[in-house]
């Protein structure tokens, strides 16, 4: 049952044109919608109400299938990839990947698809276009499960945080300074340098063993080692243009969508605090951890990943 009490728990217009699965037994359709004049590359599977996923950098459409057909049993799902994300039009050089540009084509979609409201399961930077999504539109969702959001203005403004930043947080949040300090220094620091340098391969590296951890990083298959490739060059853009965007403790208490937090039982410490400090302001929150997951919770642990995004809607269906 949901309530209105922080609750920590721990769990093991459209154009139709075919493109190739890699999605086995499930009954797909592939096509491709234009959306804010981009074409978005799409997958629809199951039935029920609708669920959105939403894709992180360094990732596109293809990193839901471990979970994909486990939610089709219960929810309409949809699966896109994100504007510059494989296998769509990639971006210009020079071109700034602002989040909130993918905060408008998600309202776009839900609205030219005719979905709404529309439950959104959304990881790392796609947790965070959800997040701005149910705050810009609430009308639009029906509930948010957001995987990791970067939100880093929970703590601090900037990534690597400015002196006067990390002195302000040291006194009001020394765990967090400690963290965000180490990630700074650690990952941000020498991924925003080697992609500055041109040296594309170091800052993946570098930011993958960051966000992942480096045990999980080097166990991951030469397919989603590709699959970051095809989408490094938005990432980059995003990193060296205007970052994110902020997203301000007084816009998290006042959010209406019914939000669960989720996070694997394995993340970086930074992520762990964004995600509790998140679930600690918004009304009714819940902060889930799945166990034997990273930062990519739902390829880490997809059984559990659906199984808690599957409790999360029902207990709103018994609240309704």
């Amino acid at each position: 049952m949901r309530t209105g009490a922080l609750m920590e728990r721990v769990m093991p217009r459209v154009t139709d044109m075919a493109f190739g699965s890699s999605l086995e037994g499930a009954i797909v359709i592939d096509m491709t919608m234009n959306i804010n004049d981009e074409q978005l590359a799409y997958r629809r599977t199951g039935s029920g109400q609708p669920l959105v996923l939403v894709h992180a950098s360094i990732s596109d459409m293809r990193s839901w299938e471990p979970v994909e057909s486990l939610l089709a049993d219960r929810f309409d799902v949809l699966n896109y990839s994100r504007r510059f994300s494989y296998p769509n039009r990639p971006i210009d050089p020079g071109v700034d990947d602002q989040l909130e540009v993918h905060v408008r084509d998600l309202i776009a979609l839900i609205e030219v698809q005719d979905l709404g409201p529309v439950h959104l399961l959304g990881n790392s930077s796609g947790a965070f276009v959800s997040l701005l999504v149910a705050d810009q539109r609430p009308d639009l969702v029906r509930s948010l499960s957001l995987e990791e959001p970067p939100v880093v203005s929970m703590f601090i403004q900037t990534l690597p945080p400015k002196p006067a930043e990390m002195l302000k947080l040291l006194v009001t949040a020394p765990g967090a300074a400690v963290a965000f300090a180490k990630f700074g220094a650690g990952t941000m620091g020498p991924t925003i340098k080697a992609f500055q340098q041109g040296n594309d391969d170091a800052a993946l590296d570098a930011f993958a063993r960051g966000v992942l951890g480096a045990e999980v990083y080097a166990n991951v298959s030469a397919a989603r080692r590709q699959q970051m490739r095809d989408n490094l060059a938005p990432h980059r853009s995003t990193l060296l243009g205007a970052g994110l965007p902020v997203f301000t403790p007084a816009q998290a208490k006042a959010l209406t969508v019914p939000t669960q937090l989720i996070r694997g039982a394995n993340t970086p410490h930074f992520q762990r605090r964004i995600n509790q400090r998140l679930a600690a302001l918004i009304p009714g929150a819940r902060d889930d951890v799945v166990s034997g997951a990273s930062h990519l919770v739902h390829e880490d642990n997809p059984s559990a990943v659906a199984s808690v995004v599957r409790e999360f809607v029902d207990d709103l269906r018994n609240v309704a």
